[in-house]
């Protein structure tokens, strides 16, 4: 026995003596540094590439109980093979798996270049939409699969993509025949998580009714959430909030203005525009300045194929569009639309005029209509693009716009002594220019830098001049005969304008992660200024001149991360911006998700801050114009406004069928009443040092219903809108709210398009709660002291009838050889329903003109002025394409 245990120590002795001698302590070496010492201590013998180990560095400290475990611990984690083959270690480097890789990808048009917003993109069983940039991306695969890319008016395409295949870029082919199936993208068979979203092509609704030409803006008002019972306007009311508060963005420059014509359409030409993104709210931190809302719109770019052109009459105006290249890689387009109402003055601009300025005569006189003013109105607008690729990866794109309208009206009346002179002159314009460089640095890394300025101005006056036919004596005075006095005189003149300089970065961390943020700087300049005199006596006036000047900057950092994996979306962002006008810092959090519940169903919400530094006012004695003016925020007088948003919502899809609904909430701080900004400036003293605030708060909630149906030839959407929208001010009945001016409690709107054939017919039935309005104070008379003929105490506590409007239209499709050529009638307002804009009171003297004054009984009558919108109205338009 103790022989037994006298062996069983020494061999454990020597086990333990073996483990002491294979140690080793290596301290950040090279592996070659690391195998010529084992080979040199232990007398190995080793095949490798010093090159190749000589990139490796390791830092171990290794107790191992034979030789092979030693080796084996060395390579343990690295990127090589150990093989012991005739004596010999052969260290083999091994081949790493390819990591998969997302699909990603860029979408353009075949012909112009020009990239495919929200096209359709998806593989057997994922989908998704490219972005306004073009881009896609979905989930890798380790197959071959099969890539299908569909977009309304396009050929679709279908394209083997192999695991890890790196960037494709897909050219579509454009087919005219199919634009006739309208895609609205936030109802599309593929999930889009994006909550108060919607994004369309112009093109796609070019047999809608309208007023003279396809329109952008009236497209958008057939939305649910976009107010359309007001023809008379292209700016958009959105979820109870004004149009000033909505951010309005032309190819990266901001318009201030959207007007033609008084509001019958907007100013953009929708034959030079390729996509119109409209964010309800809830929009992500790469928009600031505003809100509300914000409406991107993209340009088209020219052709780089060969010549073509579009050419459009109707009539109002007349449309022309050509795309040329100026070389293999440079495209470039012009676009331009006139009126000429000026040479003809058709029934539709006789009903146009009338509508737009009736109101404002009958306060000047009862007798005065817009035809007797012998007026002329017109307008023009130009868009210019050039675009030159300096790689498939890189592009810059140059662009120019620009906006006129002209009014000018006058009114001549008298008798035998003397006659006078109304004269109504006004005068807007837009203009715009941006550079847009457009990069991919890596196969992951996007870069968007735009340097853009943009302006609007304003000029409008009113002048009465007063001749003389006769020699008058008045004393000592006398006027000779055809003297004439401007007796009154009013105008204002305003302006906008901004330069802004913005870089936005986008980088895919892998298939499910991205991060994006960007940097903005922005130079904004409002200028007012007003003048009024009055004739006293026969040499002298008196009068006044007001201005108001102000300049102001703003920096703006944003980022934004996503999340994205199969049916889950989640965006987290923040903005924060600087206002130097308030020498302090605002931040905006911004927050959304989408989540695909199963192929049907999905949910999505969204909640964010925003401000908005700049506001519009109405300071114009013209009382029936929509005409503003814009003033900077200096958080006194003018508040820096602040807005909340809460979403939530669905989509249920099903066979040709989608519904859609949302929930918003809107509570906007900030707002003032306009009168308090013609206040003298000795009043607004005195209240800022009471330290009373002039400024007060909007809530707006609602829910937003859209229910579609699409198939190859027929599409039709219901749109419906329940809404309130409520302000409260501290000198309105102690903060307690009462409805705006935007309060409108039901809208619906039904449209369908039909193709048969060549034609395409289509019909859109508008219903909606009339618009509100003060009533007139009861109180007001000859004989009381009370200043206001409103009823301030109910404010827009009335309702006007009804909004009701039927609209029909129907177009042909034909070819003169090669021309592409397409001819229809629109009839607005089939039933000719007679709708009210808006309603305003003025006053009226009545003198008793009895022989005995004693029992004279005169009296002031309150006489409302309603603004009627059209009746019916038929439009005519032939268009060609070549």
């Amino acid at each position: 026995m103790r022989t037994h245990i006298t062996i069983a120590i020494f061999l454990l002795a020597l086990i333990a003596g073996a483990q002491q001698n294979f140690s080793l302590s290596i301290e950040d070496e090279t592996l070659t540094s690391v195998i010529k010492s084992l080979a040199k201590t232990y007398d190995l013998k080793f095949s490798y590439s010093p090159r190749v180990l000589s990139k490796h560095r390791i830092t171990k400290d290794i107790r191992a109980r034979s030789q092979d475990e030693l080796i084996s611990k060395v390579f343990e984690n690295q990127p090589f093979e150990l093989k012991l083959t005739d004596g010999i270690y052969l260290v083999i480097p091994i081949k790493e798996e390819p990591k998969e890789k997302p699909i990603i990808g860029q979408v353009y048009d075949g012909e112009s270049g020009e990239p495919l917003a929200f096209a359709h993109v998806k593989t057997e069983d994922k989908g998704t939409l490219s972005a306004p940039s073009g881009r896609f991306s979905l989930p890798p695969t380790p197959d071959t699969v099969t890539l299908t890319v569909s977009y309304i008016g396009y050929e679709d395409m279908e394209l083997k993509v192999a695991p890890n295949q790196g960037n494709i870029t897909l050219r579509l082919n454009q087919n005219p025949q199919e634009l006739q199936e309208v895609v609205l993208t936030a109802e599309t068979d593929n999930f889009n998580p994006d909550p108060s979203f919607f994004s369309l092509n112009p093109q796609q609704f070019s047999s809608l009714p309208m007023l003279g030409e396809t329109d952008v803006f009236k497209t958008l008002q057939l939305l649910p959430g976009v107010r359309a019972t007001d023809e008379t306007s292209s700016g958009l009311i959105l979820r109870g909030s004004v149009p000033s508060q909505n951010l309005v963005l032309m190819d990266g420059f901001t318009l201030y203005n959207l007007d033609h014509f008084f509001g019958i359409f907007s100013t953009l030409n929708p034959n030079a525009i390729n996509n119109v993104s409209i964010y309800k709210g809830g929009f992500g931190p790469q928009y600031g300045g505003r809100v509300s809302s914000v409406i991107d719109v993209t340009g088209k770019n020219g052709g780089t194929d060969g010549f073509n052109g579009y050419a459009g009459l109707n009539m109002l105006s007349f449309n022309t569009t050509l795309n040329f290249p100026l070389g293999s890689k440079t495209s470039a387009l012009f676009a331009f639309r006139q009126s000429f109402t000026d040479i003809v003055n058709s029934d539709l601009y006789q009903d146009f005029l009338t509508s737009s300025r009736q109101n404002f005569l009958e306060s000047i006189s009862p007798e005065l209509n817009a035809i007797s003013l012998s007026p002329s109105l017109q307008f023009n607008d130009i868009n210019a693009k050039v675009q030159h690729r300096f790689s498939q990866r890189s592009a810059l794109d140059v662009n120019f716009y620009a906006s006129e309208d002209f009014y000018e009206a006058n009114y001549i009346d008298g008798d035998e002594f003397a006659e006078y002179e109304v004269l109504d002159e006004s005068n807007w314009a837009n203009a715009g220019i941006s550079l847009n460089l457009k990069s991919q640095l890596s196969p992951t890394w996007y870069n968007n830098t735009t340097l853009s300025a943009s302006e609007y101005r304003e000029d409008e006056s009113v002048s009465i001049t007063q001749t003389f036919l006769q020699d008058l004596s008045f004393g000592e005075d006398s006027i000779a005969a055809n003297t004439s006095f401007v007796y009154f005189n009013h105008s204002i003149g305003s302006s906008v304008g901004d330069v802004t300089i913005k870089s936005e970065n986008e980088i895919d961390l892998d298939d499910q992660n991205s991060i994006s943020g960007g940097i903005e700087l922005n130079t904004i300049s409002t200028n007012y200024e007003t003048s009024q005199s009055f004739l006293v006596d026969l040499t002298s006036t008196v009068g006044y001149t007001d201005t108001l000047n102000i300049e102001a900057g703003i920096f703006s950092l944003y980022g934004n991360y996503q999340f994205k994996k199969d049916d889950i979306t989640t965006n987290i962002g923040l903005r924060t911006s600087f206002y130097d006008q308030t020498d302090k810092w605002y931040l905006e959090p911004r927050f959304d998700m989408g989540i695909r519940l199963n192929d049907r169903f999905s949910i999505k919400g969204a909640a964010s801050y925003h401000h908005q530094f700049i506001t519009q006012t109405s300071l114009s004695i013209l009382q029936n114009t929509d005409q503003f003016y814009w003033v900077l925020a200096d958080d006194k007088i003018i508040p820096v406004q602040r807005s909340t948003h809460f979403i939530f919502g669905g989509n249920y899809s099903f066979n040709k069928w989608s519904i859609d609904a949302e929930y918003y909430n809107k509570r906007t701080e900030g707002i003032v009443e306009n009168q308090f900004l013609v206040l003298p400036p000795e009043v607004i003293a005195l209240l800022l040092q009471e330290e009373l605030n002039l400024s007060g708060q909007n809530f707006s909630e609602g829910l937003d219903l859209f229910i579609k149906y699409r198939n190859k030839t027929f599409t039709s959407w219901l749109s419906y809108s329940l809404g309130r929208s409520e302000n409260s001010f501290w000198y309105r009945n102690q903060n307690n709210p009462y409805p705006s001016q935007q309060d409108q409690r039901h809208e619906l709107n039904f449209t369908n398009i039909l193709k048969l054939g060549k034609w395409e017919l289509s019909s859109v039935l508008l219903l909606g709660t009339g618009q509100r309005y003060t009533p007139a104070n009861p109180e007001f008379g000859i004989d009381n002291d009370s200043e206001s003929i409103y009823d301030l105490s109910t404010i827009n506590s009335e309702k006007l009838p009804a909004y009701k409007r039927f609209d029909l239209s129907a177009k042909y499709n034909f070819n003169l050889g090669k021309l592409q050529c397409e001819t229809g009638v629109t009839l607005f307002n089939v039933f000719n329903y007679q709708n009210t804009k808006s309603r305003k009171l003025t006053v009226r003297y009545v003198f008793d003109e009895q022989s005995n004054a004693n029992n004279a009984t005169d009296r002031i009558d309150v006489i409302p002025l309603d603004t009627k919108l059209l009746g019916f109205t038929p439009n005519f338009f032939f268009n060609i394409r070549f």
